[in-house]
């Protein structure tokens, strides 16, 4: 059977379902819900993170404020010190009250020093959390750019094989010629996600797979080679 004009809407359809393919794949890698997951549990970390971060921050500023404190209370213990045995003092009335002073930082110290322990004992655990945090997050992140990069490869492969497909199909819209060529890019675009070309196979149309009347079918079958037509139940262009 010799092949008619209109085999090249046939191709036209196939190199385009094959390009709509390399799309589909493109967009439903498998990595693209892995890296979604991923993103989900990233999300997640970081709220955690920062949730513990919150009680940390408020705790080691205490112990911050605690801690300069004891570095006041250092420095006025040392000039009290100082003061008391520079042999500079002669009132023992003065040098009591000096001692006094100086016992009484020192008791403050002892406080805050027994805080400071209070406190680093409750940071401990959070900051162990924190570091733990952290380095699951790290991990999930690295997951992540390699899930990124799988897809660009991925992508940027099917993208070239998609390139091709359209040369491929440049070729062949020129072999078509102008008038087949607008009639087919009408037709794929009224048709929407529905089959724009179909072979008329005995009685019935491939795009729809409808059976046509037998009196149809004889006018279709009638038209010259090269002259296009349209199923009567679905327009798609039938090749025959």
């Amino acid at each position: 059977m010799v092949l008619s004009e209109l085999e090249v809407l046939v191709e036209l359809q196939e190199l385009d379902t094959r390009i709509g393919q390399l799309s589909y794949r493109s967009d439903n890698l498998p990595e693209h819900e892995q890296l979604m997951t991923l993103k989900g549990e990233d999300a997640t970390l970081q709220s955690a993170i920062e949730l513990l971060l919150v009680d940390l921050e408020v705790l080691r500023k205490d112990q911050q404020d605690r801690e300069d404190e004891i570095q006041l209370l250092e420095d006025k213990v040392a000039k009290a010190t100082s003061s008391l045995y520079a042999g500079d003092m002669t009132s023992p009335k003065d040098a009591t009250v000096l001692q006094n002073e100086i016992d009484s930082l020192a008791g403050r110290q002892n406080i805050l020093e027994d805080q400071i322990i209070e406190l680093m004992e409750q940071i401990e655990p959070l900051a162990a959390e924190e570091s733990r945090l952290l380095l699951e997050q790290g991990a999930c992140r690295t997951a992540m750019g390699e899930a990124e990069s799988k897809i660009s490869e991925q992508q940027a492969e099917l993208v070239s094989q998609a390139n091709s497909l359209r040369r491929e199909k440049e070729a062949v819209f020129e072999r078509a010629g102008t008038t087949l060529a607008d009639l087919y890019v009408e037709h794929r675009s009224r048709m929407g996600d529905h089959t724009a070309v179909g072979r008329l196979v005995g009685a019935s149309c491939g795009a729809c797979f409808l059976e046509i009347s037998a009196v149809e079918v004889d006018r279709i079958r009638r038209l010259p080679s090269g002259e296009p037509s349209e199923c009567p139940e679905c327009g798609a262009l039938l090749v025959r």
